[in-house]
């Protein structure tokens, strides 16, 4: 098992917890208060019930969200520019009540002792600090749950950024980008705020609309996106009286917008090491609330002994059943447990480890379990402690491991059996897997833990209260055995109560021939690639790294030669007020912060300055240096001197296999510059070489075989360039006399069909009007009807059974095909047509791969199988094993499935990744 964090859950490693402090203070005293409870009135008499409600808020937020950082933002007692700009702002709002205003210095001491960085400044609210943090800790590469009682921060909700309400349980669920076009009817966050312009805040003094209420607004910004395009559409709307308000009422509108946008660009800079959440003094925290008298929240504080020793610390994972969990710390438990093994059929296990990378973890201790509710650990590395010597312990269970009859289970397989392979054990068996078995059948939350609860009906302990959080974090081999065993225990028996609840369910589902035929056989094979890891030419990169720092000084000197002053190219406001402000080049489109500067609008602007074109050269250099040529080095591995990448196989709900560590995925290769990076990669030695296979226009293919269509299956049976073939019919002209043009617009058409492209988005590929995008894609679809009557057929389909699914049976449900808004039910259309043809190529290439493995691993042949990148398959080949790999290679990729189009696989081998021929 990983530690720290469970598996698969939601970057609790990379997650920032931003407090509104006033707005969660003010609603802990409200609803304590209004339940007339006096018990939060210590007995010198201070009155505590806002400290004490926050605190429970707090606590509560920590153990649900198990953040890596923290903040805290709070209001000051001076105006803001809000109050400059309209004297009434917050006017009618109530005072303060005396018995609180002591408590928010309270809260501030408690935070501070928490190590929670407080930040408040004059003249902005807490929703801007809120605003600023959040953009830098995206930029940071964080996460955000905004913690607030404040719905106007739901203009920040982007897919970094989610919302808390806080206290109440109608509220507690956590407003994400989807949550809030649900709320809301199809309005996204960058809405809000004109949605606010017209509705007012009754709470604010901000006077809205009149006759506009929410129903209205959300129509009214459905239909025409923002009050930009309410007004320019006056005499659109109806009924008279409507547009009569929203007529004399336009500046009010307009000026609500700019006091209800939250202002991004507050100057405060923002220490994200210092905002690591659990570097706090334990007995410092204590000292205080005991101080507060707050005895009964002790035992909640992650860390404390209190928690550990409570019966909150221990796994309950059999409703009203008893556990028996067997710590085996002798040979007389070991040679038990032996025997309970060697007599089970099935055997759920888990691995405890020092480490979250399998290729640096050590095995700390091994768990089992054959019967639900009792299970066995084994402590091999804990650093105290009576325990059996890990050399034993491997040496017995090897033949456990290794016997074919026996049906092996885990939870997250993959970096288990990477971490016994260590060992030089190989698990002959496995017949499940938790985590895939849960993501085949639908399950949004793949970690354990979370399962658990779930599908369980069980708490589990979360491995921070054994091994803490932030600074103060220890290995788990540092945790006592006494604490460790409960833990490690109910990570098998859990694992094997899953295994029983979701075996019977795919054995009876369109699940079974995934999980027998892909899934679990794909295991194997992704730890052969993660074990090989491919070698990197530090040097190559070493020198990249100064020519981009050349090249970047160069053209960050040219733009400021055109400014005329400094300038942060990587700050969009500063870049926004240089564009728009000083150079007064065409507005692009409005965001929060301003005018967009993001690639696709600076693109529209190329012709307008040169400056455009050096910024976005900048740019490519500087994030091609930062994310790749600075920090592939740092990855290598220090014992094997190789990069070895992270794949998951329940990363992508389409079934797509995706990496991290790095993403392998994401490795440019449009630009020159960007394939470079490609040249790092090398074959390790003279006599070996580098070998790509790469399925050809897969997509396409598997689109020409489900739609049937004469033109497009003719087109592939012939062997045509498929985007020349569709040129040619659309422009009408020879296939010969096809031209580059001509065939990236075709290009352009074939793929948006997959992805679903609207008018518009061909229009903001091709340069071409609304009017002549919508032309084309008639154009299209007459030339290619059998397309067309397809994606009719898969959208009826999605209608009539709640679900789409490859030609393997994976399956994706779209319960939002039966929307009433438009836009939501659009993008389920989409998602309609997408999953069948990207998944069905997914399912394919994971069965290339376990023919090719399986067909490697049945010769004597020491080529190996490096990597998968999108429709590519890489492998390091000796020199004079070459043809042998690649007339296997060529005879299994192309016979993965058998389809109406044939599956046409191109190969090329050289020095490195990036030369490759």
């Amino acid at each position: 098992m990983q530690i720290p964090f469970d598996t698969n859950t939601s970057s609790a490693q990379n997650l920032l917890i931003l407090i509104d402090g006033h707005a969660i203070i003010h609603r802990a005293f409200r609803g304590i208060s209004a339940q007339g409870n006096n018990l939060t009135v210590s007995s010198t008499g201070e009155d505590v019930t806002g400290v004490y409600g926050f605190l429970n808020i707090f606590l509560r937020a920590i153990s649900d969200r198990n953040p890596s950082h923290c903040i805290i933002t709070f209001d000051t007692p001076k105006p803001t520019f809000r109050h400059i700009a309209f004297p009434d702002y917050k006017a009618q709002r109530a005072e303060t009540p005396e018995e609180l205003k002591p408590q928010f210095e309270r809260v501030r001491q408690m935070m501070e002792t928490f190590a929670v960085p407080t930040f408040s400044l004059d003249g902005y609210e807490a929703d801007d600090l809120i605003g600023t943090i959040s953009a830098q800790a995206e930029e940071h590469g964080l996460e955000t749950i905004i913690l607030t009682g404040d719905r106007d921060t739901f203009q920040l909700i982007s897919p970094y950024t989610k919302v808390d309400l806080g206290s109440n349980a109608r509220d507690r669920k956590l407003y994400g980008e989807s949550e809030l076009i649900a709320r809301y009817n199809g309005l996204t966050a960058e809405q809000q705020p004109d949605f606010k312009a017209l509705l007012g805040d009754n709470s604010d003094n901000i006077p809205g609309v009149p006759r506009v209420g929410e129903k209205r607004a959300i129509a009214l910004l459905n239909s025409y996106v923002n009050l930009e395009g309410i007004y320019e559409n006056l005499e659109s709307i109806h009924p008279p009286s409507v547009k009569t308000s929203l007529t004399e009422s336009k500046n009010i509108a307009f000026n609500n917008r700019e006091l209800m946008t939250i202002d991004r660009q507050v100057p405060i800079t923002v220490d994200f090491e210092s905002a690591l959440f659990g570097g706090y003094d334990m007995e410092q925290v204590i000292t205080l609330l005991k101080e507060l008298e707050f005895n009964s929240i002790i035992s909640r504080i992650p860390g404390t002994k209190q928690v550990i020793n409570s019966d909150m610390a221990i796994n309950k994972p059999v409703a009203n059943t008893d556990t028996v969990y067997t710590c085996v710390d002798n040979q007389e438990k070991f040679d038990s447990m032996m025997l309970s093994l060697q007599k089970a059929h099935k055997i759920a296990f888990d691995t405890e480890t020092s480490d979250l990378n399998p290729m640096l973890a050590s095995i700390v201790g091994l768990s089992f379990s054959t019967n639900a509710g009792s299970a066995w650990y084994i402590p091999v590395g804990h650093s105290e402690g009576l325990q059996l010597s890990l050399e034993y312990v491997i040496e017995q269970l090897k033949p456990i491991f290794e016997n074919p009859d026996k049906q092996m289970c885990a939870h997250n397989a993959n970096y288990d059996l990477m971490i016994l392979s260590k060992y030089g054990i190989h698990v002959t068996n496995l017949t499940f897997d938790t985590m895939v078995g849960a993501h085949l059948l639908g399950n949004s939350s793949l970690g354990l833990k979370n399962l658990s609860q779930t599908l369980l009906g069980i708490e589990m302990q979360p491995i921070t209260e054994l091994i803490g959080t932030g600074k103060k974090q220890i290995s788990f081999s540092h945790v006592s055995i006494e604490e460790a065993y409960p833990y490690a225990a109910a990570d098998a028996d859990c694992t094997l109560q899953l295994w029983n609840h979701f075996e019977p369910e795919i054995d009876s589902s369109f699940a079974k021939n995934i999980m027998s035929n892909i899934e679990m056989p794909l295991i194997p094979v992704i730890i052969e690639m993660q074990r090989n890891g491919i070698t990197l030419e530090k040097d190559n990169l070493e020198s990249m790294s100064e020519e981009l720092q050349s090249d970047m000084e160069i053209l960050h000197e040219s733009i400021v030669s055109h400014v005329g002053h400094s300038l942060n190219i990587n700050s969009p406001s500063q870049l926004s007020q240089v564009l728009f402000n000083e150079l007064d080049l065409p507005k692009t489109k409005k965001t929060k912060t301003g005018y967009s500067t993001d690639a696709n609008s600076l693109e529209f602007l190329k012709t307008a300055h040169p400056i455009i074109e050096q910024i976005l050269n900048y740019r490519e250099l500087s994030k091609l240096k930062s994310t790749y040529v600075d920090a592939l080095p740092h990855m290598i591995n220090p014992h094997t001197e190789r990069v070895h990448t992270s794949y998951n196989q329940t990363g992508s709900i389409t079934g797509r296999i995706s990496s991290s560590e790095p993403n392998l995925q994401n490795i440019p290769v449009r630009t020159e510059r960007g394939r470079k990076v490609r040249n790092a990669f090398i074959a390790p030695t003279k006599n070996s070489l580098l070998f790509a296979a790469d399925y050809s226009q897969i997509e396409l293919r598997v689109l020409a075989h489900l739609s049937q269509d004469p033109g497009l299956l003719s087109a592939f049976h012939n062997g045509e360039d498929i985007h020349s073939s569709t040129a040619s019919l659309m422009f009408d002209v020879d296939i010969n006399k096809v031209d580059s043009e001509m065939r990236r617009i075709a290009k352009v058409l074939n793929f948006g069909v997959i992805y679903g492209l609207s008018a518009h988005g061909i229009t903001q590929q091709t340069g071409f009007s609304r009017e002549e995008g919508n032309n084309f894609i008639k154009t299209y679809f007459s030339k290619y009807p059998g397309i067309q009557n397809y994606l009719d057929k898969i959208k009826e389909f999605a209608r009539e059974n709640g679900y789409v699914e490859t030609l393997m049976g994976r399956r994706r449900y779209v319960p939002d095909i039966h929307s009433s808004n438009f836009n939501i039910r659009s993008a389920a259309e989409r998602i309609s047509i997408n999953m069948p043809i990207q998944g069905t190529a997914a399912d394919i290439m994971k069965l290339a791969m376990i023919n090719v493995y399986n067909n490697l691993e049945s010769t004597s042949l020491e080529s190996k199988i490096l990597m998968q990148v999108h429709d590519e398959l890489v492998f390091e080949v000796p020199t004079q094993e070459l043809e042998p790999l690649k007339s296997i290679v060529v005879t299994e990729m192309p016979n993965a499935m058998d389809l109406d189009v044939d599956l046409k696989v191109e190969t090329k081998q050289g020095p490195s990744w990036g030369d490759m021929e």
